[in-house]
């Protein structure tokens, strides 16, 4: 039975707590991996100048991990033909699923919704963790209970907004208050379940996915603090600083040193004082030491994420074909994790768009999978290779042609109808029985 609004509410307001919550913490950690949240020791006088060397020495390295891991999961094809054409293309998954990637490696999760198109149709959509709160019966359930999340801007506070509750019923779209909803639209599916699906970028034993970049925020705030002392050695320390003594400073009429010491001052002694003054210079930091220190933390990010240095340093230099494959190599170990668990959850939400669009058989097919595009750093020469050597054994066209660096699962299926095309136009004619035979 469909709620009201009235249930809409005390459904939400039981969980308000947790529904908060969770809404901080993802928000905390989303900052983090923007460079917006991060604090270090700052003198009391500081001027403008030490200021504005702090706000720029924060980058977004996190956002860059999460990046270089994210562009290694790339969905290019499904099992069921019907479901990738009528599901997944129809609504332009191959492009949304990069921003669906990157949440999910960089927040531990996302969620996906499908629900019923005019006609036979499917409508799927991704959900961001940041504004979806799912709740589950039981820990292991496929699909929650019911699921909000807010499909407009906060208002003048947290509950404040336009609202889409989804549940075993129907789809609810609401305004105001979500504790007390306003302007009730109610939407039936019937389904009989709620067509909303986790997408997790691990599948833990117990609690929520982990993100990949969380454990290494502490990293994170190394390299800002690096990089905030590299601006000010530069600043302050990288030219020699000029010293008197046994003098007095020149100065004007109203007592002020005529010329204090910069990068290109010079320092006067007064009158008589001058015979007895001495001048010198003090060794200028050593900016290579700053530099060295730098590129070790982001090392130590590079590590603890599993991706290569040079991904983030940019830096590669005489590396082998072998020496690469070797850099990169706990790079896809770490993309293989990925992708056995957000496959899961790609998988799942396939097969609840099939439930939609009336296809039974691909709605219960648990052993139908996403296929994931080769990202690796094979050249075409080598795939070429195997893909000959390959197809003297007999081996499928649509397997070997996937193997292609750069071509979707339309790619395949087209170049393959091409080759067996050609085949058949090439091949002789069967020889027609003898008259009277």
């Amino acid at each position: 039975m469909a709620l009201d609004a009235s249930g809409i509410g005390e459904l939400i307001g039981s969980k308000s707590k947790e529904i908060r919550a969770e809404s901080a913490r993802l928000t905390t950690l989303q900052k983090r991996i923007e460079g917006k949240l991060v604090r270090t020791w700052m003198p009391d006088n500081a001027d403008a100048e030490y200021k504005d060397l702090f706000r720029k020495a924060s980058s977004p390295w996190l956002a860059f991990v999460r990046d270089c891991i994210a562009q290694g999961l790339l969905v290019d094809g499904y099992s069921s033909e019907r479901v990738w054409a009528e599901a997944w293309q129809a609504n332009g998954m191959d492009g949304r699923q990069g921003a669906v990637n990157r949440e999910v490696v960089g927040l531990g999760k996302a969620f996906g919704l499908s629900l019923p198109a005019e006609g036979d149709g499917v409508v799927m959509r991704p959900l961001s963790a940041l504004r979806t709160y799912a709740s589950y019966a039981r820990p292991w359930d496929e699909y929650p209970e019911w699921v909000l999340t807010r499909i407009g801007k906060q208002g003048a506070s947290f509950w404040q907004s336009e609202w889409l509750l989804v549940d075993g019923e129907a789809a609810y779209w609401f305004d105001g208050d979500a504790r007390t909803p306003q302007h009730l639209r109610v939407d039936a599916h019937e389904l009989d379940f709620t067509p909303v699906v986790q997408l997790s970028n691990t599948l833990a034993m117990s609690g929520d996915p982990e993100s990949s970049v969380a454990a290494a925020v502490p990293i994170y705030q190394r390299i800002v603090d690096a990089t905030f002392t590299l601006q000010m050695v530069q600043r302050y320390g990288a030219f020699p600083q000029k010293w008197m003594a046994g003098g007095e400073l020149a100065r004007d009429a109203n007592g002020n040193p005529l010329v204090r010491s910069s990068v290109d001052g010079l320092i006067h002694a007064s009158g008589e004082s001058g015979e007895t003054a001495r001048f010198g210079t003090f060794d200028p930091a050593d900016l290579d030491k700053v530099v060295a220190a730098l590129d070790a933390h982001i090392k130590h990010l590079s590590a603890v994420c599993q991706v290569p240095p040079h991904y983030l340093l940019g830096a590669v230099v005489n590396m082998s074909a072998e020496g690469i494959a070797a850099a990169e190599s706990g790079y896809f170990r770490n993309v293989a994790d990925r992708q056995m668990a957000l496959g899961e959850g790609y998988e799942l939400w396939m097969r609840t768009a099939a439930a939609i669009i009336g296809d039974d058989t691909a709605a219960q097919a648990t052993s139908s999978q996403v296929h994931w595009a080769d990202v690796s750093s094979r050249s075409l020469g080598q795939i070429s290779d195997a893909v000959l050597k390959l197809s003297t054994v007999g081996a499928p066209l649509e397997l070997l042609f996937a193997m292609v660096p750069g071509w979707s699962k339309t790619d395949v299926l087209e170049a393959a109808a091409a080759v067996r095309e050609q085949r058949a136009i090439a091949a002789p004619p069967a020889p027609q029985p003898a008259i009277g035979q």
